[in-house]
């Protein structure tokens, strides 16, 4: 029991290195001194986002087929070869290529991650205690981006490509940390057909109703949420903030994020599921203030965003996973991650179209008003679904 005890902090610190990117808060001046403009941008991290479309039900298959700790290790050998392809090329289909190889290592660990966390608290009898390990596991990955951003941030003034150079070295060591996990117990599936497979629980998680909506509804705030963070860099150069300070203002929405997620346990049990879910809706006002006014006091509107998006991902997860077997655990969190990519590759070229053509305020507008018009939909269906379920437990008793 004590090794795979040891599962949790080895998960903690491959989650931290795996998101200790100090190339993030300084991608847009980057791609700025490599002259693409607002469409080529968002263009590019829709790659991304549309390569982890293709990849994350495959990855996560493969991980309940030949083992979780297998596949993460996979994700280790391939995130340092992206970052070293972005810091030794200089062309929008060069990035493409990095956005893709980044993207095989993420969906390498994307869901897999998750599952390996609820199944070594299976094994230790603690599966109760996932939305408290889960938002813990987010909570220091946030932190580790933070300290990266500011790093970062102060990196790129003596040179752009230096953040790149040091990021290859500090992803080198997931590997090692991979290889030392131990595989929990578990019944894996067996890959009798593995197209066949992959049909057959995409339809399961399409036919269950509860699933669905808890994904549609991820979907929403995954894809807005990685909008906004590109956005936010926009927005932040149109106030005139220097690069030095990106750095520093992206830790801040890190730890924000870090400290929504930490919390997500206790704020949800003090409140109420209902009320945690509904306060998710705040993120609707903060875009549609920043498409009205454009001031550094905003800036705090832009961390309750990371707060509330740190908060949302272990409740989701959680009630996800309450609804999914063992053996295909992976492979589901990775449909739920699919979606939340669809919806993004839709999106976020859209919205850089609308930066170009129209302006960053009116993009933050428009974009405020779908999450508003969507997000009431979602939400009131799975409020909707969690009454049903009470009544229904009721109802037994």
């Amino acid at each position: 029991m004590t090794d795979i005890r040891a599962n949790l902090w080895k998960i903690y610190i491959y989650r931290f290195l795996s998101e200790f990117y100090l190339i993030v808060p300084i991608l847009i001046p980057y791609y700025e001194s490599n002259h693409l403009n607002s469409t080529q941008i968002f263009t590019i991290q829709a790659s991304y986002a549309l390569s982890v479309l293709i990849l994350e039900i495959p990855s996560g298959y493969l991980a309940d087929v030949i083992g979780r700790k297998k596949t993460l290790i996979l994700g280790a050998f391939f995130l340092p070869v992206g970052i070293a392809v972005y810091a030794f090329t200089s062309s929008f289909y060069t990035f493409i290529l990095a956005e893709f190889i980044v993207a095989v290592g993420n969906s390498m660990r994307s869901g897999c991650d998750s599952a390996f966390i609820y199944d070594t608290l299976i094994q230790l009898k603690e599966e109760s205690e996932y939305k408290k390990f889960e938002g813990r596991s987010m909570f220091y990955t946030r932190i580790g981006t933070g300290l990266s951003s500011v790093a970062g941030g102060l990196f790129a003034l003596l040179s752009l490509h230096l953040p790149f150079y040091i990021n290859i070295g500090t992803s080198l060591f997931m590997l090692p940390l991979a290889i030392w996990l131990v595989e929990p117990k578990r019944e894996k599936l067996e890959a009798s057909n593995p197209v066949m497979d992959i049909l057959r629980i995409c339809r399961f998680c399409l036919s269950h109703g509860q699933l669905r909506r808890l994904m549609l509804f991820a979907a929403l705030l995954m894809s807005t949420n990685i909008i906004g963070v590109w956005a936010y860099f926009l927005y932040y150069g149109s106030l005139g903030i220097s690069i030095g300070y990106f750095g520093i203002i992206f830790a801040a929405f890190q730890l924000s994020s870090a400290f929504g997620s930490r919390n997500a346990h206790s704020l949800e049990k003090s409140i109420g599921k209902k009320n945690a879910y509904l306060i998710l809706m705040l993120i609707a006002p903060t875009f549609l203030l920043l498409g009205l006014f454009q001031t550094i006091l905003l800036l705090p509107l832009i961390f309750l965003n990371a707060f509330l998006w740190g908060m949302a991902l272990p409740m989701i997860l959680d009630d996800m996973n309450r609804l999914i077997k063992s053996e295909v655990r992976a492979t589901v969190i990775s449909v739920a991650h699919m979606v939340g990519s669809l919806s993004y590759v839709i999106l976020a070229p859209l919205f850089g179209k609308l930066v170009d053509t129209i302006s960053l305020s009116n993009a933050f507008l428009i974009l405020g008003a779908y999450f508003i018009v969507y997000g009431s939909i979602a939400l009131a269906s799975i409020l909707r679904s969690f009454q049903e379920r009470v009544k229904g437990k009721e109802q037994m008793n």
